[in-house]
């Protein structure tokens, strides 16, 4: 009996999967290219086209002793999946006649029946959400993944599932970036995929160059412009987008824009009264009696990592070498007493650089993200915004962040642990901290690095043109360990230098201030013959500077002098090259990259703008 009801289920399982085998595959071919597939046709994938619990139950009834007890074991939505698949293989007869009831037997009671283990109860398997992925992911980086088939029993993990997870690890991060930022909770299963992103990805670029300009938008610009990519992207007439109220709100809210009357001049005025801030700020931390080590300030800024000390490379009659606009964005983040420096927000645009040889950044230590021209955006500071307040509340911490009033900084409805407190406009190089001279320090050691390599380079024989050259990833370690030198001192002086700190808090808290420390470079080189870090840090520039003239790698009449090369022209402006068609360009080779990313092991997108190689230097 057991044998025949099982085969009429089988042949009812066989002939369910040929009805949805036509729909399924082509699903799952449009899928596979990348093509937009209809709402209804994602919930019947992810429901009547998953056969897994069918599967299941076949499984169970077919191990169990006997047939009539393994369905007695299966849950009331089991129960139902085999009167359907009963029903497609053709159903069982029953033997005519009058079957005979087994008489109740009394409960059993005694240490046999206590002992004695209960049935199990199947579940439904179930797929994993995306924050549920992530979660997964995050701990398995430590550990293994036997642990969350306790905490997730109906996903079911096993190893392969948490490999293939980890391949794709960048492009779940991004998806679960993109959602909080969306401000959704990351609780979905298949990430809706949209139509046209490349177009929509050169909008967001435009936009948030715009914002950065204070160029007025309305949502009759932003559709315009959306079909103006459109044009340079060639998309037909009869696919676009219908660019409706509810794509405006959504692109509105990914862009964090808000509605906001210009008053007179305002937008143009020059330097405010620089006193009045300092007192307002000083009020504040007094008012709200944050201490000192639970105020940060953060900024940007952008770095050249592979730019040559070299004049003549704006320069063509001059001789020189390769120039290299190569650039990264970086985010650093400090409190008033130096304590505490956050790993730096690293922004580049390739998405796995081939330096990082298919590894995320990070697995590599890093806090990396990017996009088509290496911006900091909307969307990426919230993304870092909700991972540090998430990590405070965790730590039970509240925090205060001052920063400037940057176009990308649009901060979330729903922080608990960080208040976020903007610099009033214009005022920035006077009042914040990493204007003050941390951000000119960070710079100075990398510099100083960066030409100390070159000079070990030219002492190892490589030819003067190639001493400068360097990978993404040897940059990236090079800055990390700049970032480290900058010390408690520099940090501690530049929030004193601001003004913007209250003198009660400064006095009561002196003591807790830890002991200012020196820069290991500034104890190796006792000529530096100063006793401020930034200046000590300067002076092995200048140093380097004079020992590559002096080797005649670098001649004098092109050599920069101090201050140009800590402040390089563009390397501030964090959006440089915003016409249309150079996001537009900048879009395609990103993405061009990213599809030969699988083959190539990753991919280097290089905004390098170079000026030919000239005479080399004679080697001395």
């Amino acid at each position: 009996m057991s044998t025949k009801a099982l085969d009429v289920l089988k042949v009812g399982l066989i002939r369910l999967k040929e009805q949805i085998k036509t729909r399924k595959n082509d699903i799952l071919d449009r899928l596979s290219r990348k093509e937009h597939v209809a709402d209804e046709d994602e919930h019947w994938l992810d429901n009547e086209a998953n056969l897994v619990d069918e599967d299941t139950v076949l499984e169970l009834l077919d191990k169990a002793s006997d047939y009539e007890r393994g369905l007695q074991r299966l849950n009331s939505q089991q129960k139902t999946l085999v009167e359907k698949l009963k029903e497609l293989g053709g159903g069982i007869k029953k033997a005519a006649g009058n079957k005979r009831k087994r008489p109740k037997q009394p409960r059993k009671t005694g240490s046999y029946a206590e002992k004695k283990k209960a049935a199990p109860v199947f579940t439904k398997k179930e797929n994993a959400t995306l924050k549920q992925k992530i979660e997964i992911l995050d701990w398995h980086h430590g550990k293994t993944a036997a642990h969350w088939n306790q905490i997730y029993p109906n996903l079911c993990l096993k190893q392969p599932t948490i490999s293939a997870w980890l391949k794709d690890e960048p492009k779940y991060r991004q998806q679960y970036a993109d959602t909080l930022a969306r401000g959704q909770t990351g609780n979905i299963k298949r990430v809706k995929q949209t139509e046209h992103p490349e177009v929509n990805e050169m909008l967001e670029l435009w936009v948030t160059k715009a914002m950065s300009d204070e160029i007025p938008i309305n949502g009759e610009i932003l559709r315009q412009k959306w079909n103006r990519f459109a044009d340079l992207q060639g998309v037909p007439e009869d696919e676009r987008l219908a660019l409706s109220d509810g794509w405006l709100t959504a692109l509105k809210r990914r862009c964090g824009l808000r509605n906001f009357k210009r008053h007179g001049e305002a937008a143009s005025a020059d330097i405010r009264d620089i006193e009045h801030e300092r007192e307002r700020l000083r009020e504040l931390i007094r008012k709200h009696g944050y201490r000192l080590k639970d105020i940060f300030n953060m900024d940007e800024t952008g770095l050249f990592w592979a730019m040559p000390p070299d004049r003549g490379l704006m320069d063509k009659p001059s001789s020189g070498v390769k120039g290299c606009k190569k650039r990264l964005t970086y985010a650093f983040t400090m409190n008033a007493t130096g304590s505490e420096k956050l790993p730096p927000f690293v922004i580049g645009k390739a998405t796995r650089p081939r330096a990082f040889q298919r590894k995320s950044g990070a697995q590599l230590g890093f806090y990396y993200r990017s996009n088509a021209k290496a911006w900091m955006t909307g969307v990426l500071y919230q993304e870092w915004l909700r991972n540090w307040d998430a990590q405070l509340r965790r730590d039970g911490r509240k925090i205060l962040l001052l920063q400037d009033n940057f176009s990308a900084h649009i901060v979330p409805d729903d922080l608990t642990n960080i208040r976020v407190e903007n610099f009033a406009p214009n005022l920035t190089p006077h009042v914040q901290p990493a204007d003050a001279g941390v951000i000119r320090c960070f710079k100075a050691h990398y510099r100083a690095r960066f030409m100390n390599r070159a000079i070990d380079r030219y002492d190892s024989n490589v030819s003067p043109a190639n001493i400068y050259d360097l990978n993404i990833l040897e940059a990236m370690r090079m800055a990390d360990m700049a970032w480290k030198e900058v010390d408690t001192t520099t940090i501690y002086n530049c929030w004193r230098k601001t003004g913007i700190l209250p003198d009660s808090l400064l006095n009561s808290e002196s003591s807790t201030v830890p002991v200012p420390t020196i820069p290991v470079l500034s104890l190796l080189n006792k000529d530096s013959g100063s006793s401020d870090p930034i200046v000590a840090a300067e002076d092995q520039v200048s140093d380097a500077l004079t020992h590559l003239e002096r080797i005649g790698v670098l001649q004098q009449h092109n050599r920069m002098d101090l201050r140009e090369l800590l402040n390089l022209v563009d390397e501030k402006n964090l959006y440089n090259e915003g016409t249309e068609e150079e996001i537009h360009q900048a879009v395609l080779a990103r993405r061009e990259a990213e599809e030969g990313q699988e083959q190539n092991g990753g991919n280097d997108m290089d905004d390098e703008e170079t000026i030919d190689i000239r005479k080399k230097a004679p080697r001395s």
